[in-house]
């Protein structure tokens, strides 16, 4: 009966403050792009969601603005020297936002369920390297893994590898059903989801982090045409557009109201070469076109020049980028040509490039295209929509029946470490469909260096690894590395905490209006 009396009392006096504070009452609007796709960040795959889903969703470790790995609901970690044995401790005194105590066992639940292939999650390849979780304390879990993987807390850190209350995955066994029902350990609680027209979430005053967060409630709104997200952030209608297309860039700076939140990126844009075509064979066609291409004029044409080019086949703010000198791929026609001819193509030849639809990756394309005609490599442009491309170029079964010639894409290294920019992309295990190496590029020294690098958990060892696979990566050049433009978020000057993390995942949990 006592602890029902507090209950109360405890209610009366939260409403009280509640009506008291409701005057102050802060609520923050974004624009973005386009709409979310669900709210599983188990089964999600897309950043804007991702991005979405970090207010109601914790995971165990996170990412800093500097992408370095932190604690979040684990509070520290010790692993075995091969890197195939985590020990994980965990925040105590966290609830869900129905109430379900963070713990051990909600922690085995949700890795149990991202390991399952059974469960078709679409973020399972992420994770298959997890044997099993014991449960070895109330706020203590040990992840055994079946192979060694030295970037396994940096892939815990992976947008998708959140803890959903377990309360609720047993509700909603149903993917369908559980993606509309989200219940994390985050500042926000879901409230709806109007399919095309908003996102709404209100604070949940239960979170284990005092004082946050700082606004009552945050709703987003999908605007797909760019003018429109400039001109309801200039009437006051969002406080936030995310993320701010470069060529309005200008129109934000001209406003004394607004201001543009501006942060390094690590999306790799890049032009990969099909190397089972006999012109990209050759190395020195692939040296060729690295040098063809003014990337400071392409960051200007597509980026409003903010951003940096590549210097490395990792982005400057991946965990162990190493600055590659050798070949010094400053622009240069001469080379270029040189090269061609050596190859034994001094006229160049024909060939098409595929890209998305997007404006920029059309316009930015046109540009690439431009560049390569001053060396006689006629470009013919192929801009398709999302479903064009996933079946033409990432379902074909066997590299042998790939159409793709050259394709213009950007690559977003969500673990923030090495393995997850390399693998991917260059290793032999890659090839589309099973990954994204649509070079269908194999070297097996590159290979071996991706491996050793995840046998350990050694950090030393790892970046010795890390950086003879640059080196070779680079020299050998299975794409033509561009840059990466930098994350900008335009915004009211009275809002701080809004940006983009350098994946592209905009953070929002430490909003506030001064």
């Amino acid at each position: 009966m006592h602890s029902m009396l507090n209950r109360k009392t405890l209610l009366a006096a939260s409403l009280t403050l509640c009506f008291a504070t409701s005057a102050f009452a802060k609520d923050l609007s974004i624009s973005m792009y386009a709409d979310v796709t669900g709210f599983d960040p188990h089964d999600t795959t897309d950043t804007l969601s991702y991005s979405v889903q970090t207010g109601i969703f914790q995971r165990l470790f996170e990412f800093d603005q500097s992408m370095k790995v932190i604690p979040v609901l684990a509070t520290d970690y010790t692993s075995n020297d091969s890197a195939t044995e985590f020990t994980i401790n965990l925040r105590q005194g966290v609830t869900f936002q129905d109430g379900t105590p963070f713990n051990a066992d909600a922690v085995k639940v949700n890795l149990d369920r991202l390991a399952n292939p059974a469960n078709h999650l679409k973020r399972n390849s992420l994770f298959s390297m997890i044997k099993n979780v014991e449960v070895t304390g109330p706020y203590q879990v040990k992840i055994f893994l079946n192979k060694p993987f030295g970037a396994m807390i940096n892939t815990l850190a992976h947008p998708s590898a959140v803890m959903h209350s377990p309360a609720s995955l047993k509700a909603y066994p149903n993917e369908a059903d559980l993606s509309v029902h989200p219940v994390g350990t985050g500042p926000f609680k879901f409230v709806e989801w109007q399919q095309g027209k908003d996102v709404k979430l209100v604070k949940y005053d239960n979170y284990w982090q005092k004082g946050w967060p700082k606004v009552d409630s945050v709703t987003f709104y999908p605007t797909p045409e760019d003018s429109t997200q400039v001109a309801k952030l200039k009437s006051g209608a969002v406080q936030a557009v995310y993320p701010l297309p470069s060529d309005l860039v200008d129109t934000v700076k001209s406003d004394p109201k607004l201001d543009i939140q501006r942060d390094p990126g690590i999306y790799l844009y890049y032009i990969a070469f099909n190397t089972q075509l006999k012109e990209f064979k050759d190395p020195r066609v692939r040296q060729a076109i690295n040098y063809a291409i003014d990337r400071n004029l392409w960051l200007k044409v597509g980026f409003a020049g903010l951003g940096e080019p590549s210097t490395s086949p990792l982005p400057t703010h991946v965990q162990f980028y190493h600055k590659q000198t050798s070949p010094d791929y400053s622009y240069n026609l001469a080379k270029a040509k040189e090269l061609l001819k050596e190859a034994g193509y001094p006229n160049g030849f024909d060939v098409e490039m595929w890209s998305s639809n997007k404006t920029d990756r059309i316009r930015t394309g046109q540009f690439l295209k431009q560049q390569l005609g001053l060396i006689g490599v006629r470009v013919k442009q192929v801009p398709m929509d999302a479903g064009s491309i996933t079946q033409k170029l990432w379902s074909t079964p066997n590299p042998a029946d790939a159409k793709v010639q050259m394709y213009y894409g950007a690559w977003s290294t969500s673990t923030g470490d090495a393995d997850w920019a390399l693998r991917p992309l260059f290793a032999t295990e890659s090839f589309i469909p099973k990954g994204y190496n649509v070079s269908y590029y194999s070297n097996k020294a590159v290979d071996a260096d991706i491996s050793a690098a995840l046998q350990t958990a050694d950090m030393d060892k790892r970046k010795a690894a890390y950086d003879d696979a640059q080196k070779l990566l680079w020299a050998d050049a299975p794409v033509a590395y561009l840059g990466s433009p930098d994350n900008l978020v335009g915004k009211t000057k009275d809002l701080s905490g809004v940006f983009m993390l350098a994946d592209g995942t905009l953070l929002f949990n430490q909003a506030q209006f001064k």
